[in-house]
């Protein structure tokens, strides 16, 4: 069984390499993923071939693999850091993935090790052995933990920039690091099941097996029927279909709904509730924004509220007004989102603005 799901494990890892490939343009977060992609097919590999090598080999194969494995959380998080837009931290990454290559470089010289159903064993462990590998495995959540808070901003920040998310929803990449974790559970599991022999120890190692080859199954699906991940997004416009005077009519309808309604001054309004007010579809939303204003949904509100409260700070009723007190009635729901769209739309901090507003 084991051999069986290694090899069936690699030849799909295998398979989304190639697809992966001949993407084009291959871009930062390609390259990530098919490092995560490498890395779990080399881990694979090292357990079926370990079978059929004698003595030494298996040790050095199966640790070779525990690095594959662990390089997994880095290639994961540089990925979603990729797609967000943040710093990747590669030199972070490298030095981690250099510690645990290290460490487990040095195991065969510090204990003796044997190898069953595809596990690395020691029969006489020393004390600091059922000490090091559970703290190394929870240590490893750490990459997927910091990949699912990463995948949870940009999601808000998407549900707030588009009035229908589509391809850019990077919703899955949650349940990707959800997976990784679930994964590393199983694995302390297994460790935990040495000791206390719940189950045989082929049958735990097939059942680490068969969740990483879940864990594949939902990314090639996710990856295989989304544009943007595995194929590129598709970039033909057919603007001859495009009513330009409509969209721009549109986008001045959508403006003049949001001065009347004063709907920006609610911090939560969201894409799909302007597009109710209108009665419209979210996709009328976002081709009016988008075709006729040459903006998006999220700068349009933000550009609304910052004008807002410029009126305010204007106002010689609110002299004495702290500057985040004008934020929040104008709708900002907290100080970062404030400073954020200061940053972002004017080059500037609340209080250098403020100065520059009193002079006027």
């Amino acid at each position: 069984m084991i051999l069986s799901l290694t090899i069936s494990g690699a030849a799909v890892c295998l398979f989304l390499l190639a697809v992966l490939a001949a993407k084009r343009p291959f871009r930062t977060p390609d390259a990530s993923l098919a490092a995560w992609f490498g890395a779990q097919a080399a881990s694979f590999l090292v357990v079926a071939i370990s079978t059929g090598f004698p003595a030494f080999w298996p040790i050095v194969l199966l640790s070779a693999g525990q690095i594959f494995l662990f390089s997994l959380g880095p290639a994961q998080l540089v990925y979603a850091r990729a797609m967000a837009g943040q710093p990747l931290g590669l030199k972070n990454q490298g030095v981690a993935i250099g510690v645990i290559t290290g460490l487990l470089l040095l195991l065969p010289l510090l204990v003796d090790l044997d190898v069953r159903s595809g596990a690395i064993i020691v029969e006489q462990p020393p004390v600091w052995l059922f000490i090091v590998p559970p703290a190394a495995l929870l240590a490893s959540m750490a990459w997927p933990i910091a990949a699912l808070r990463i995948a949870g901003r940009a999601r808000r920040r998407a549900k707030d920039r588009y009035s229908n998310l589509g391809s850019v929803d990077p919703g899955w990449i949650r349940i990707w690091a959800i997976s990784s974790l679930a994964v590393s559970a199983i694995s302390l599991l297994a460790f935990l099941n040495a000791f206390f022999a719940f189950l045989p120890l082929d049958q735990y190692v097939a059942a680490v097996l068969g969740f990483q080859i879940l864990q594949l199954v939902y990314v090639a699906h996710r990856g295989l029927t989304r544009p943007g991940v595995f194929l590129a997004t598709a970039r033909q416009v057919e603007t001859a279909n495009i009513d330009f005077d409509a969209a721009k009519a549109d986008y001045e309808r959508a403006r003049s709904q949001l001065a009347e309604t004063r709907l920006f001054l609610d911090p939560d309004l969201t894409a799909p509730r302007l597009a109710d007010e209108l009665g419209w579809g979210p996709d009328r939303l976002t081709r009016a924004f988008r075709i006729g204003g040459s903006t998006n949904f999220h700068d349009a509100v933000l550009r609304a509220r910052l004008k807002e409260m410029e009126n305010l700070a204007r106002d010689p009723a609110n002299e004495r007004v702290t500057t985040l007190a004008l934020g929040l009635d104008a709708g900002f729901g907290s100080k970062s989102a404030m400073y954020e769209a200061f940053r972002r739309e004017l080059s500037t901090t609340p209080a250098a603005w403020r100065k520059s507003v009193a002079h006027i």
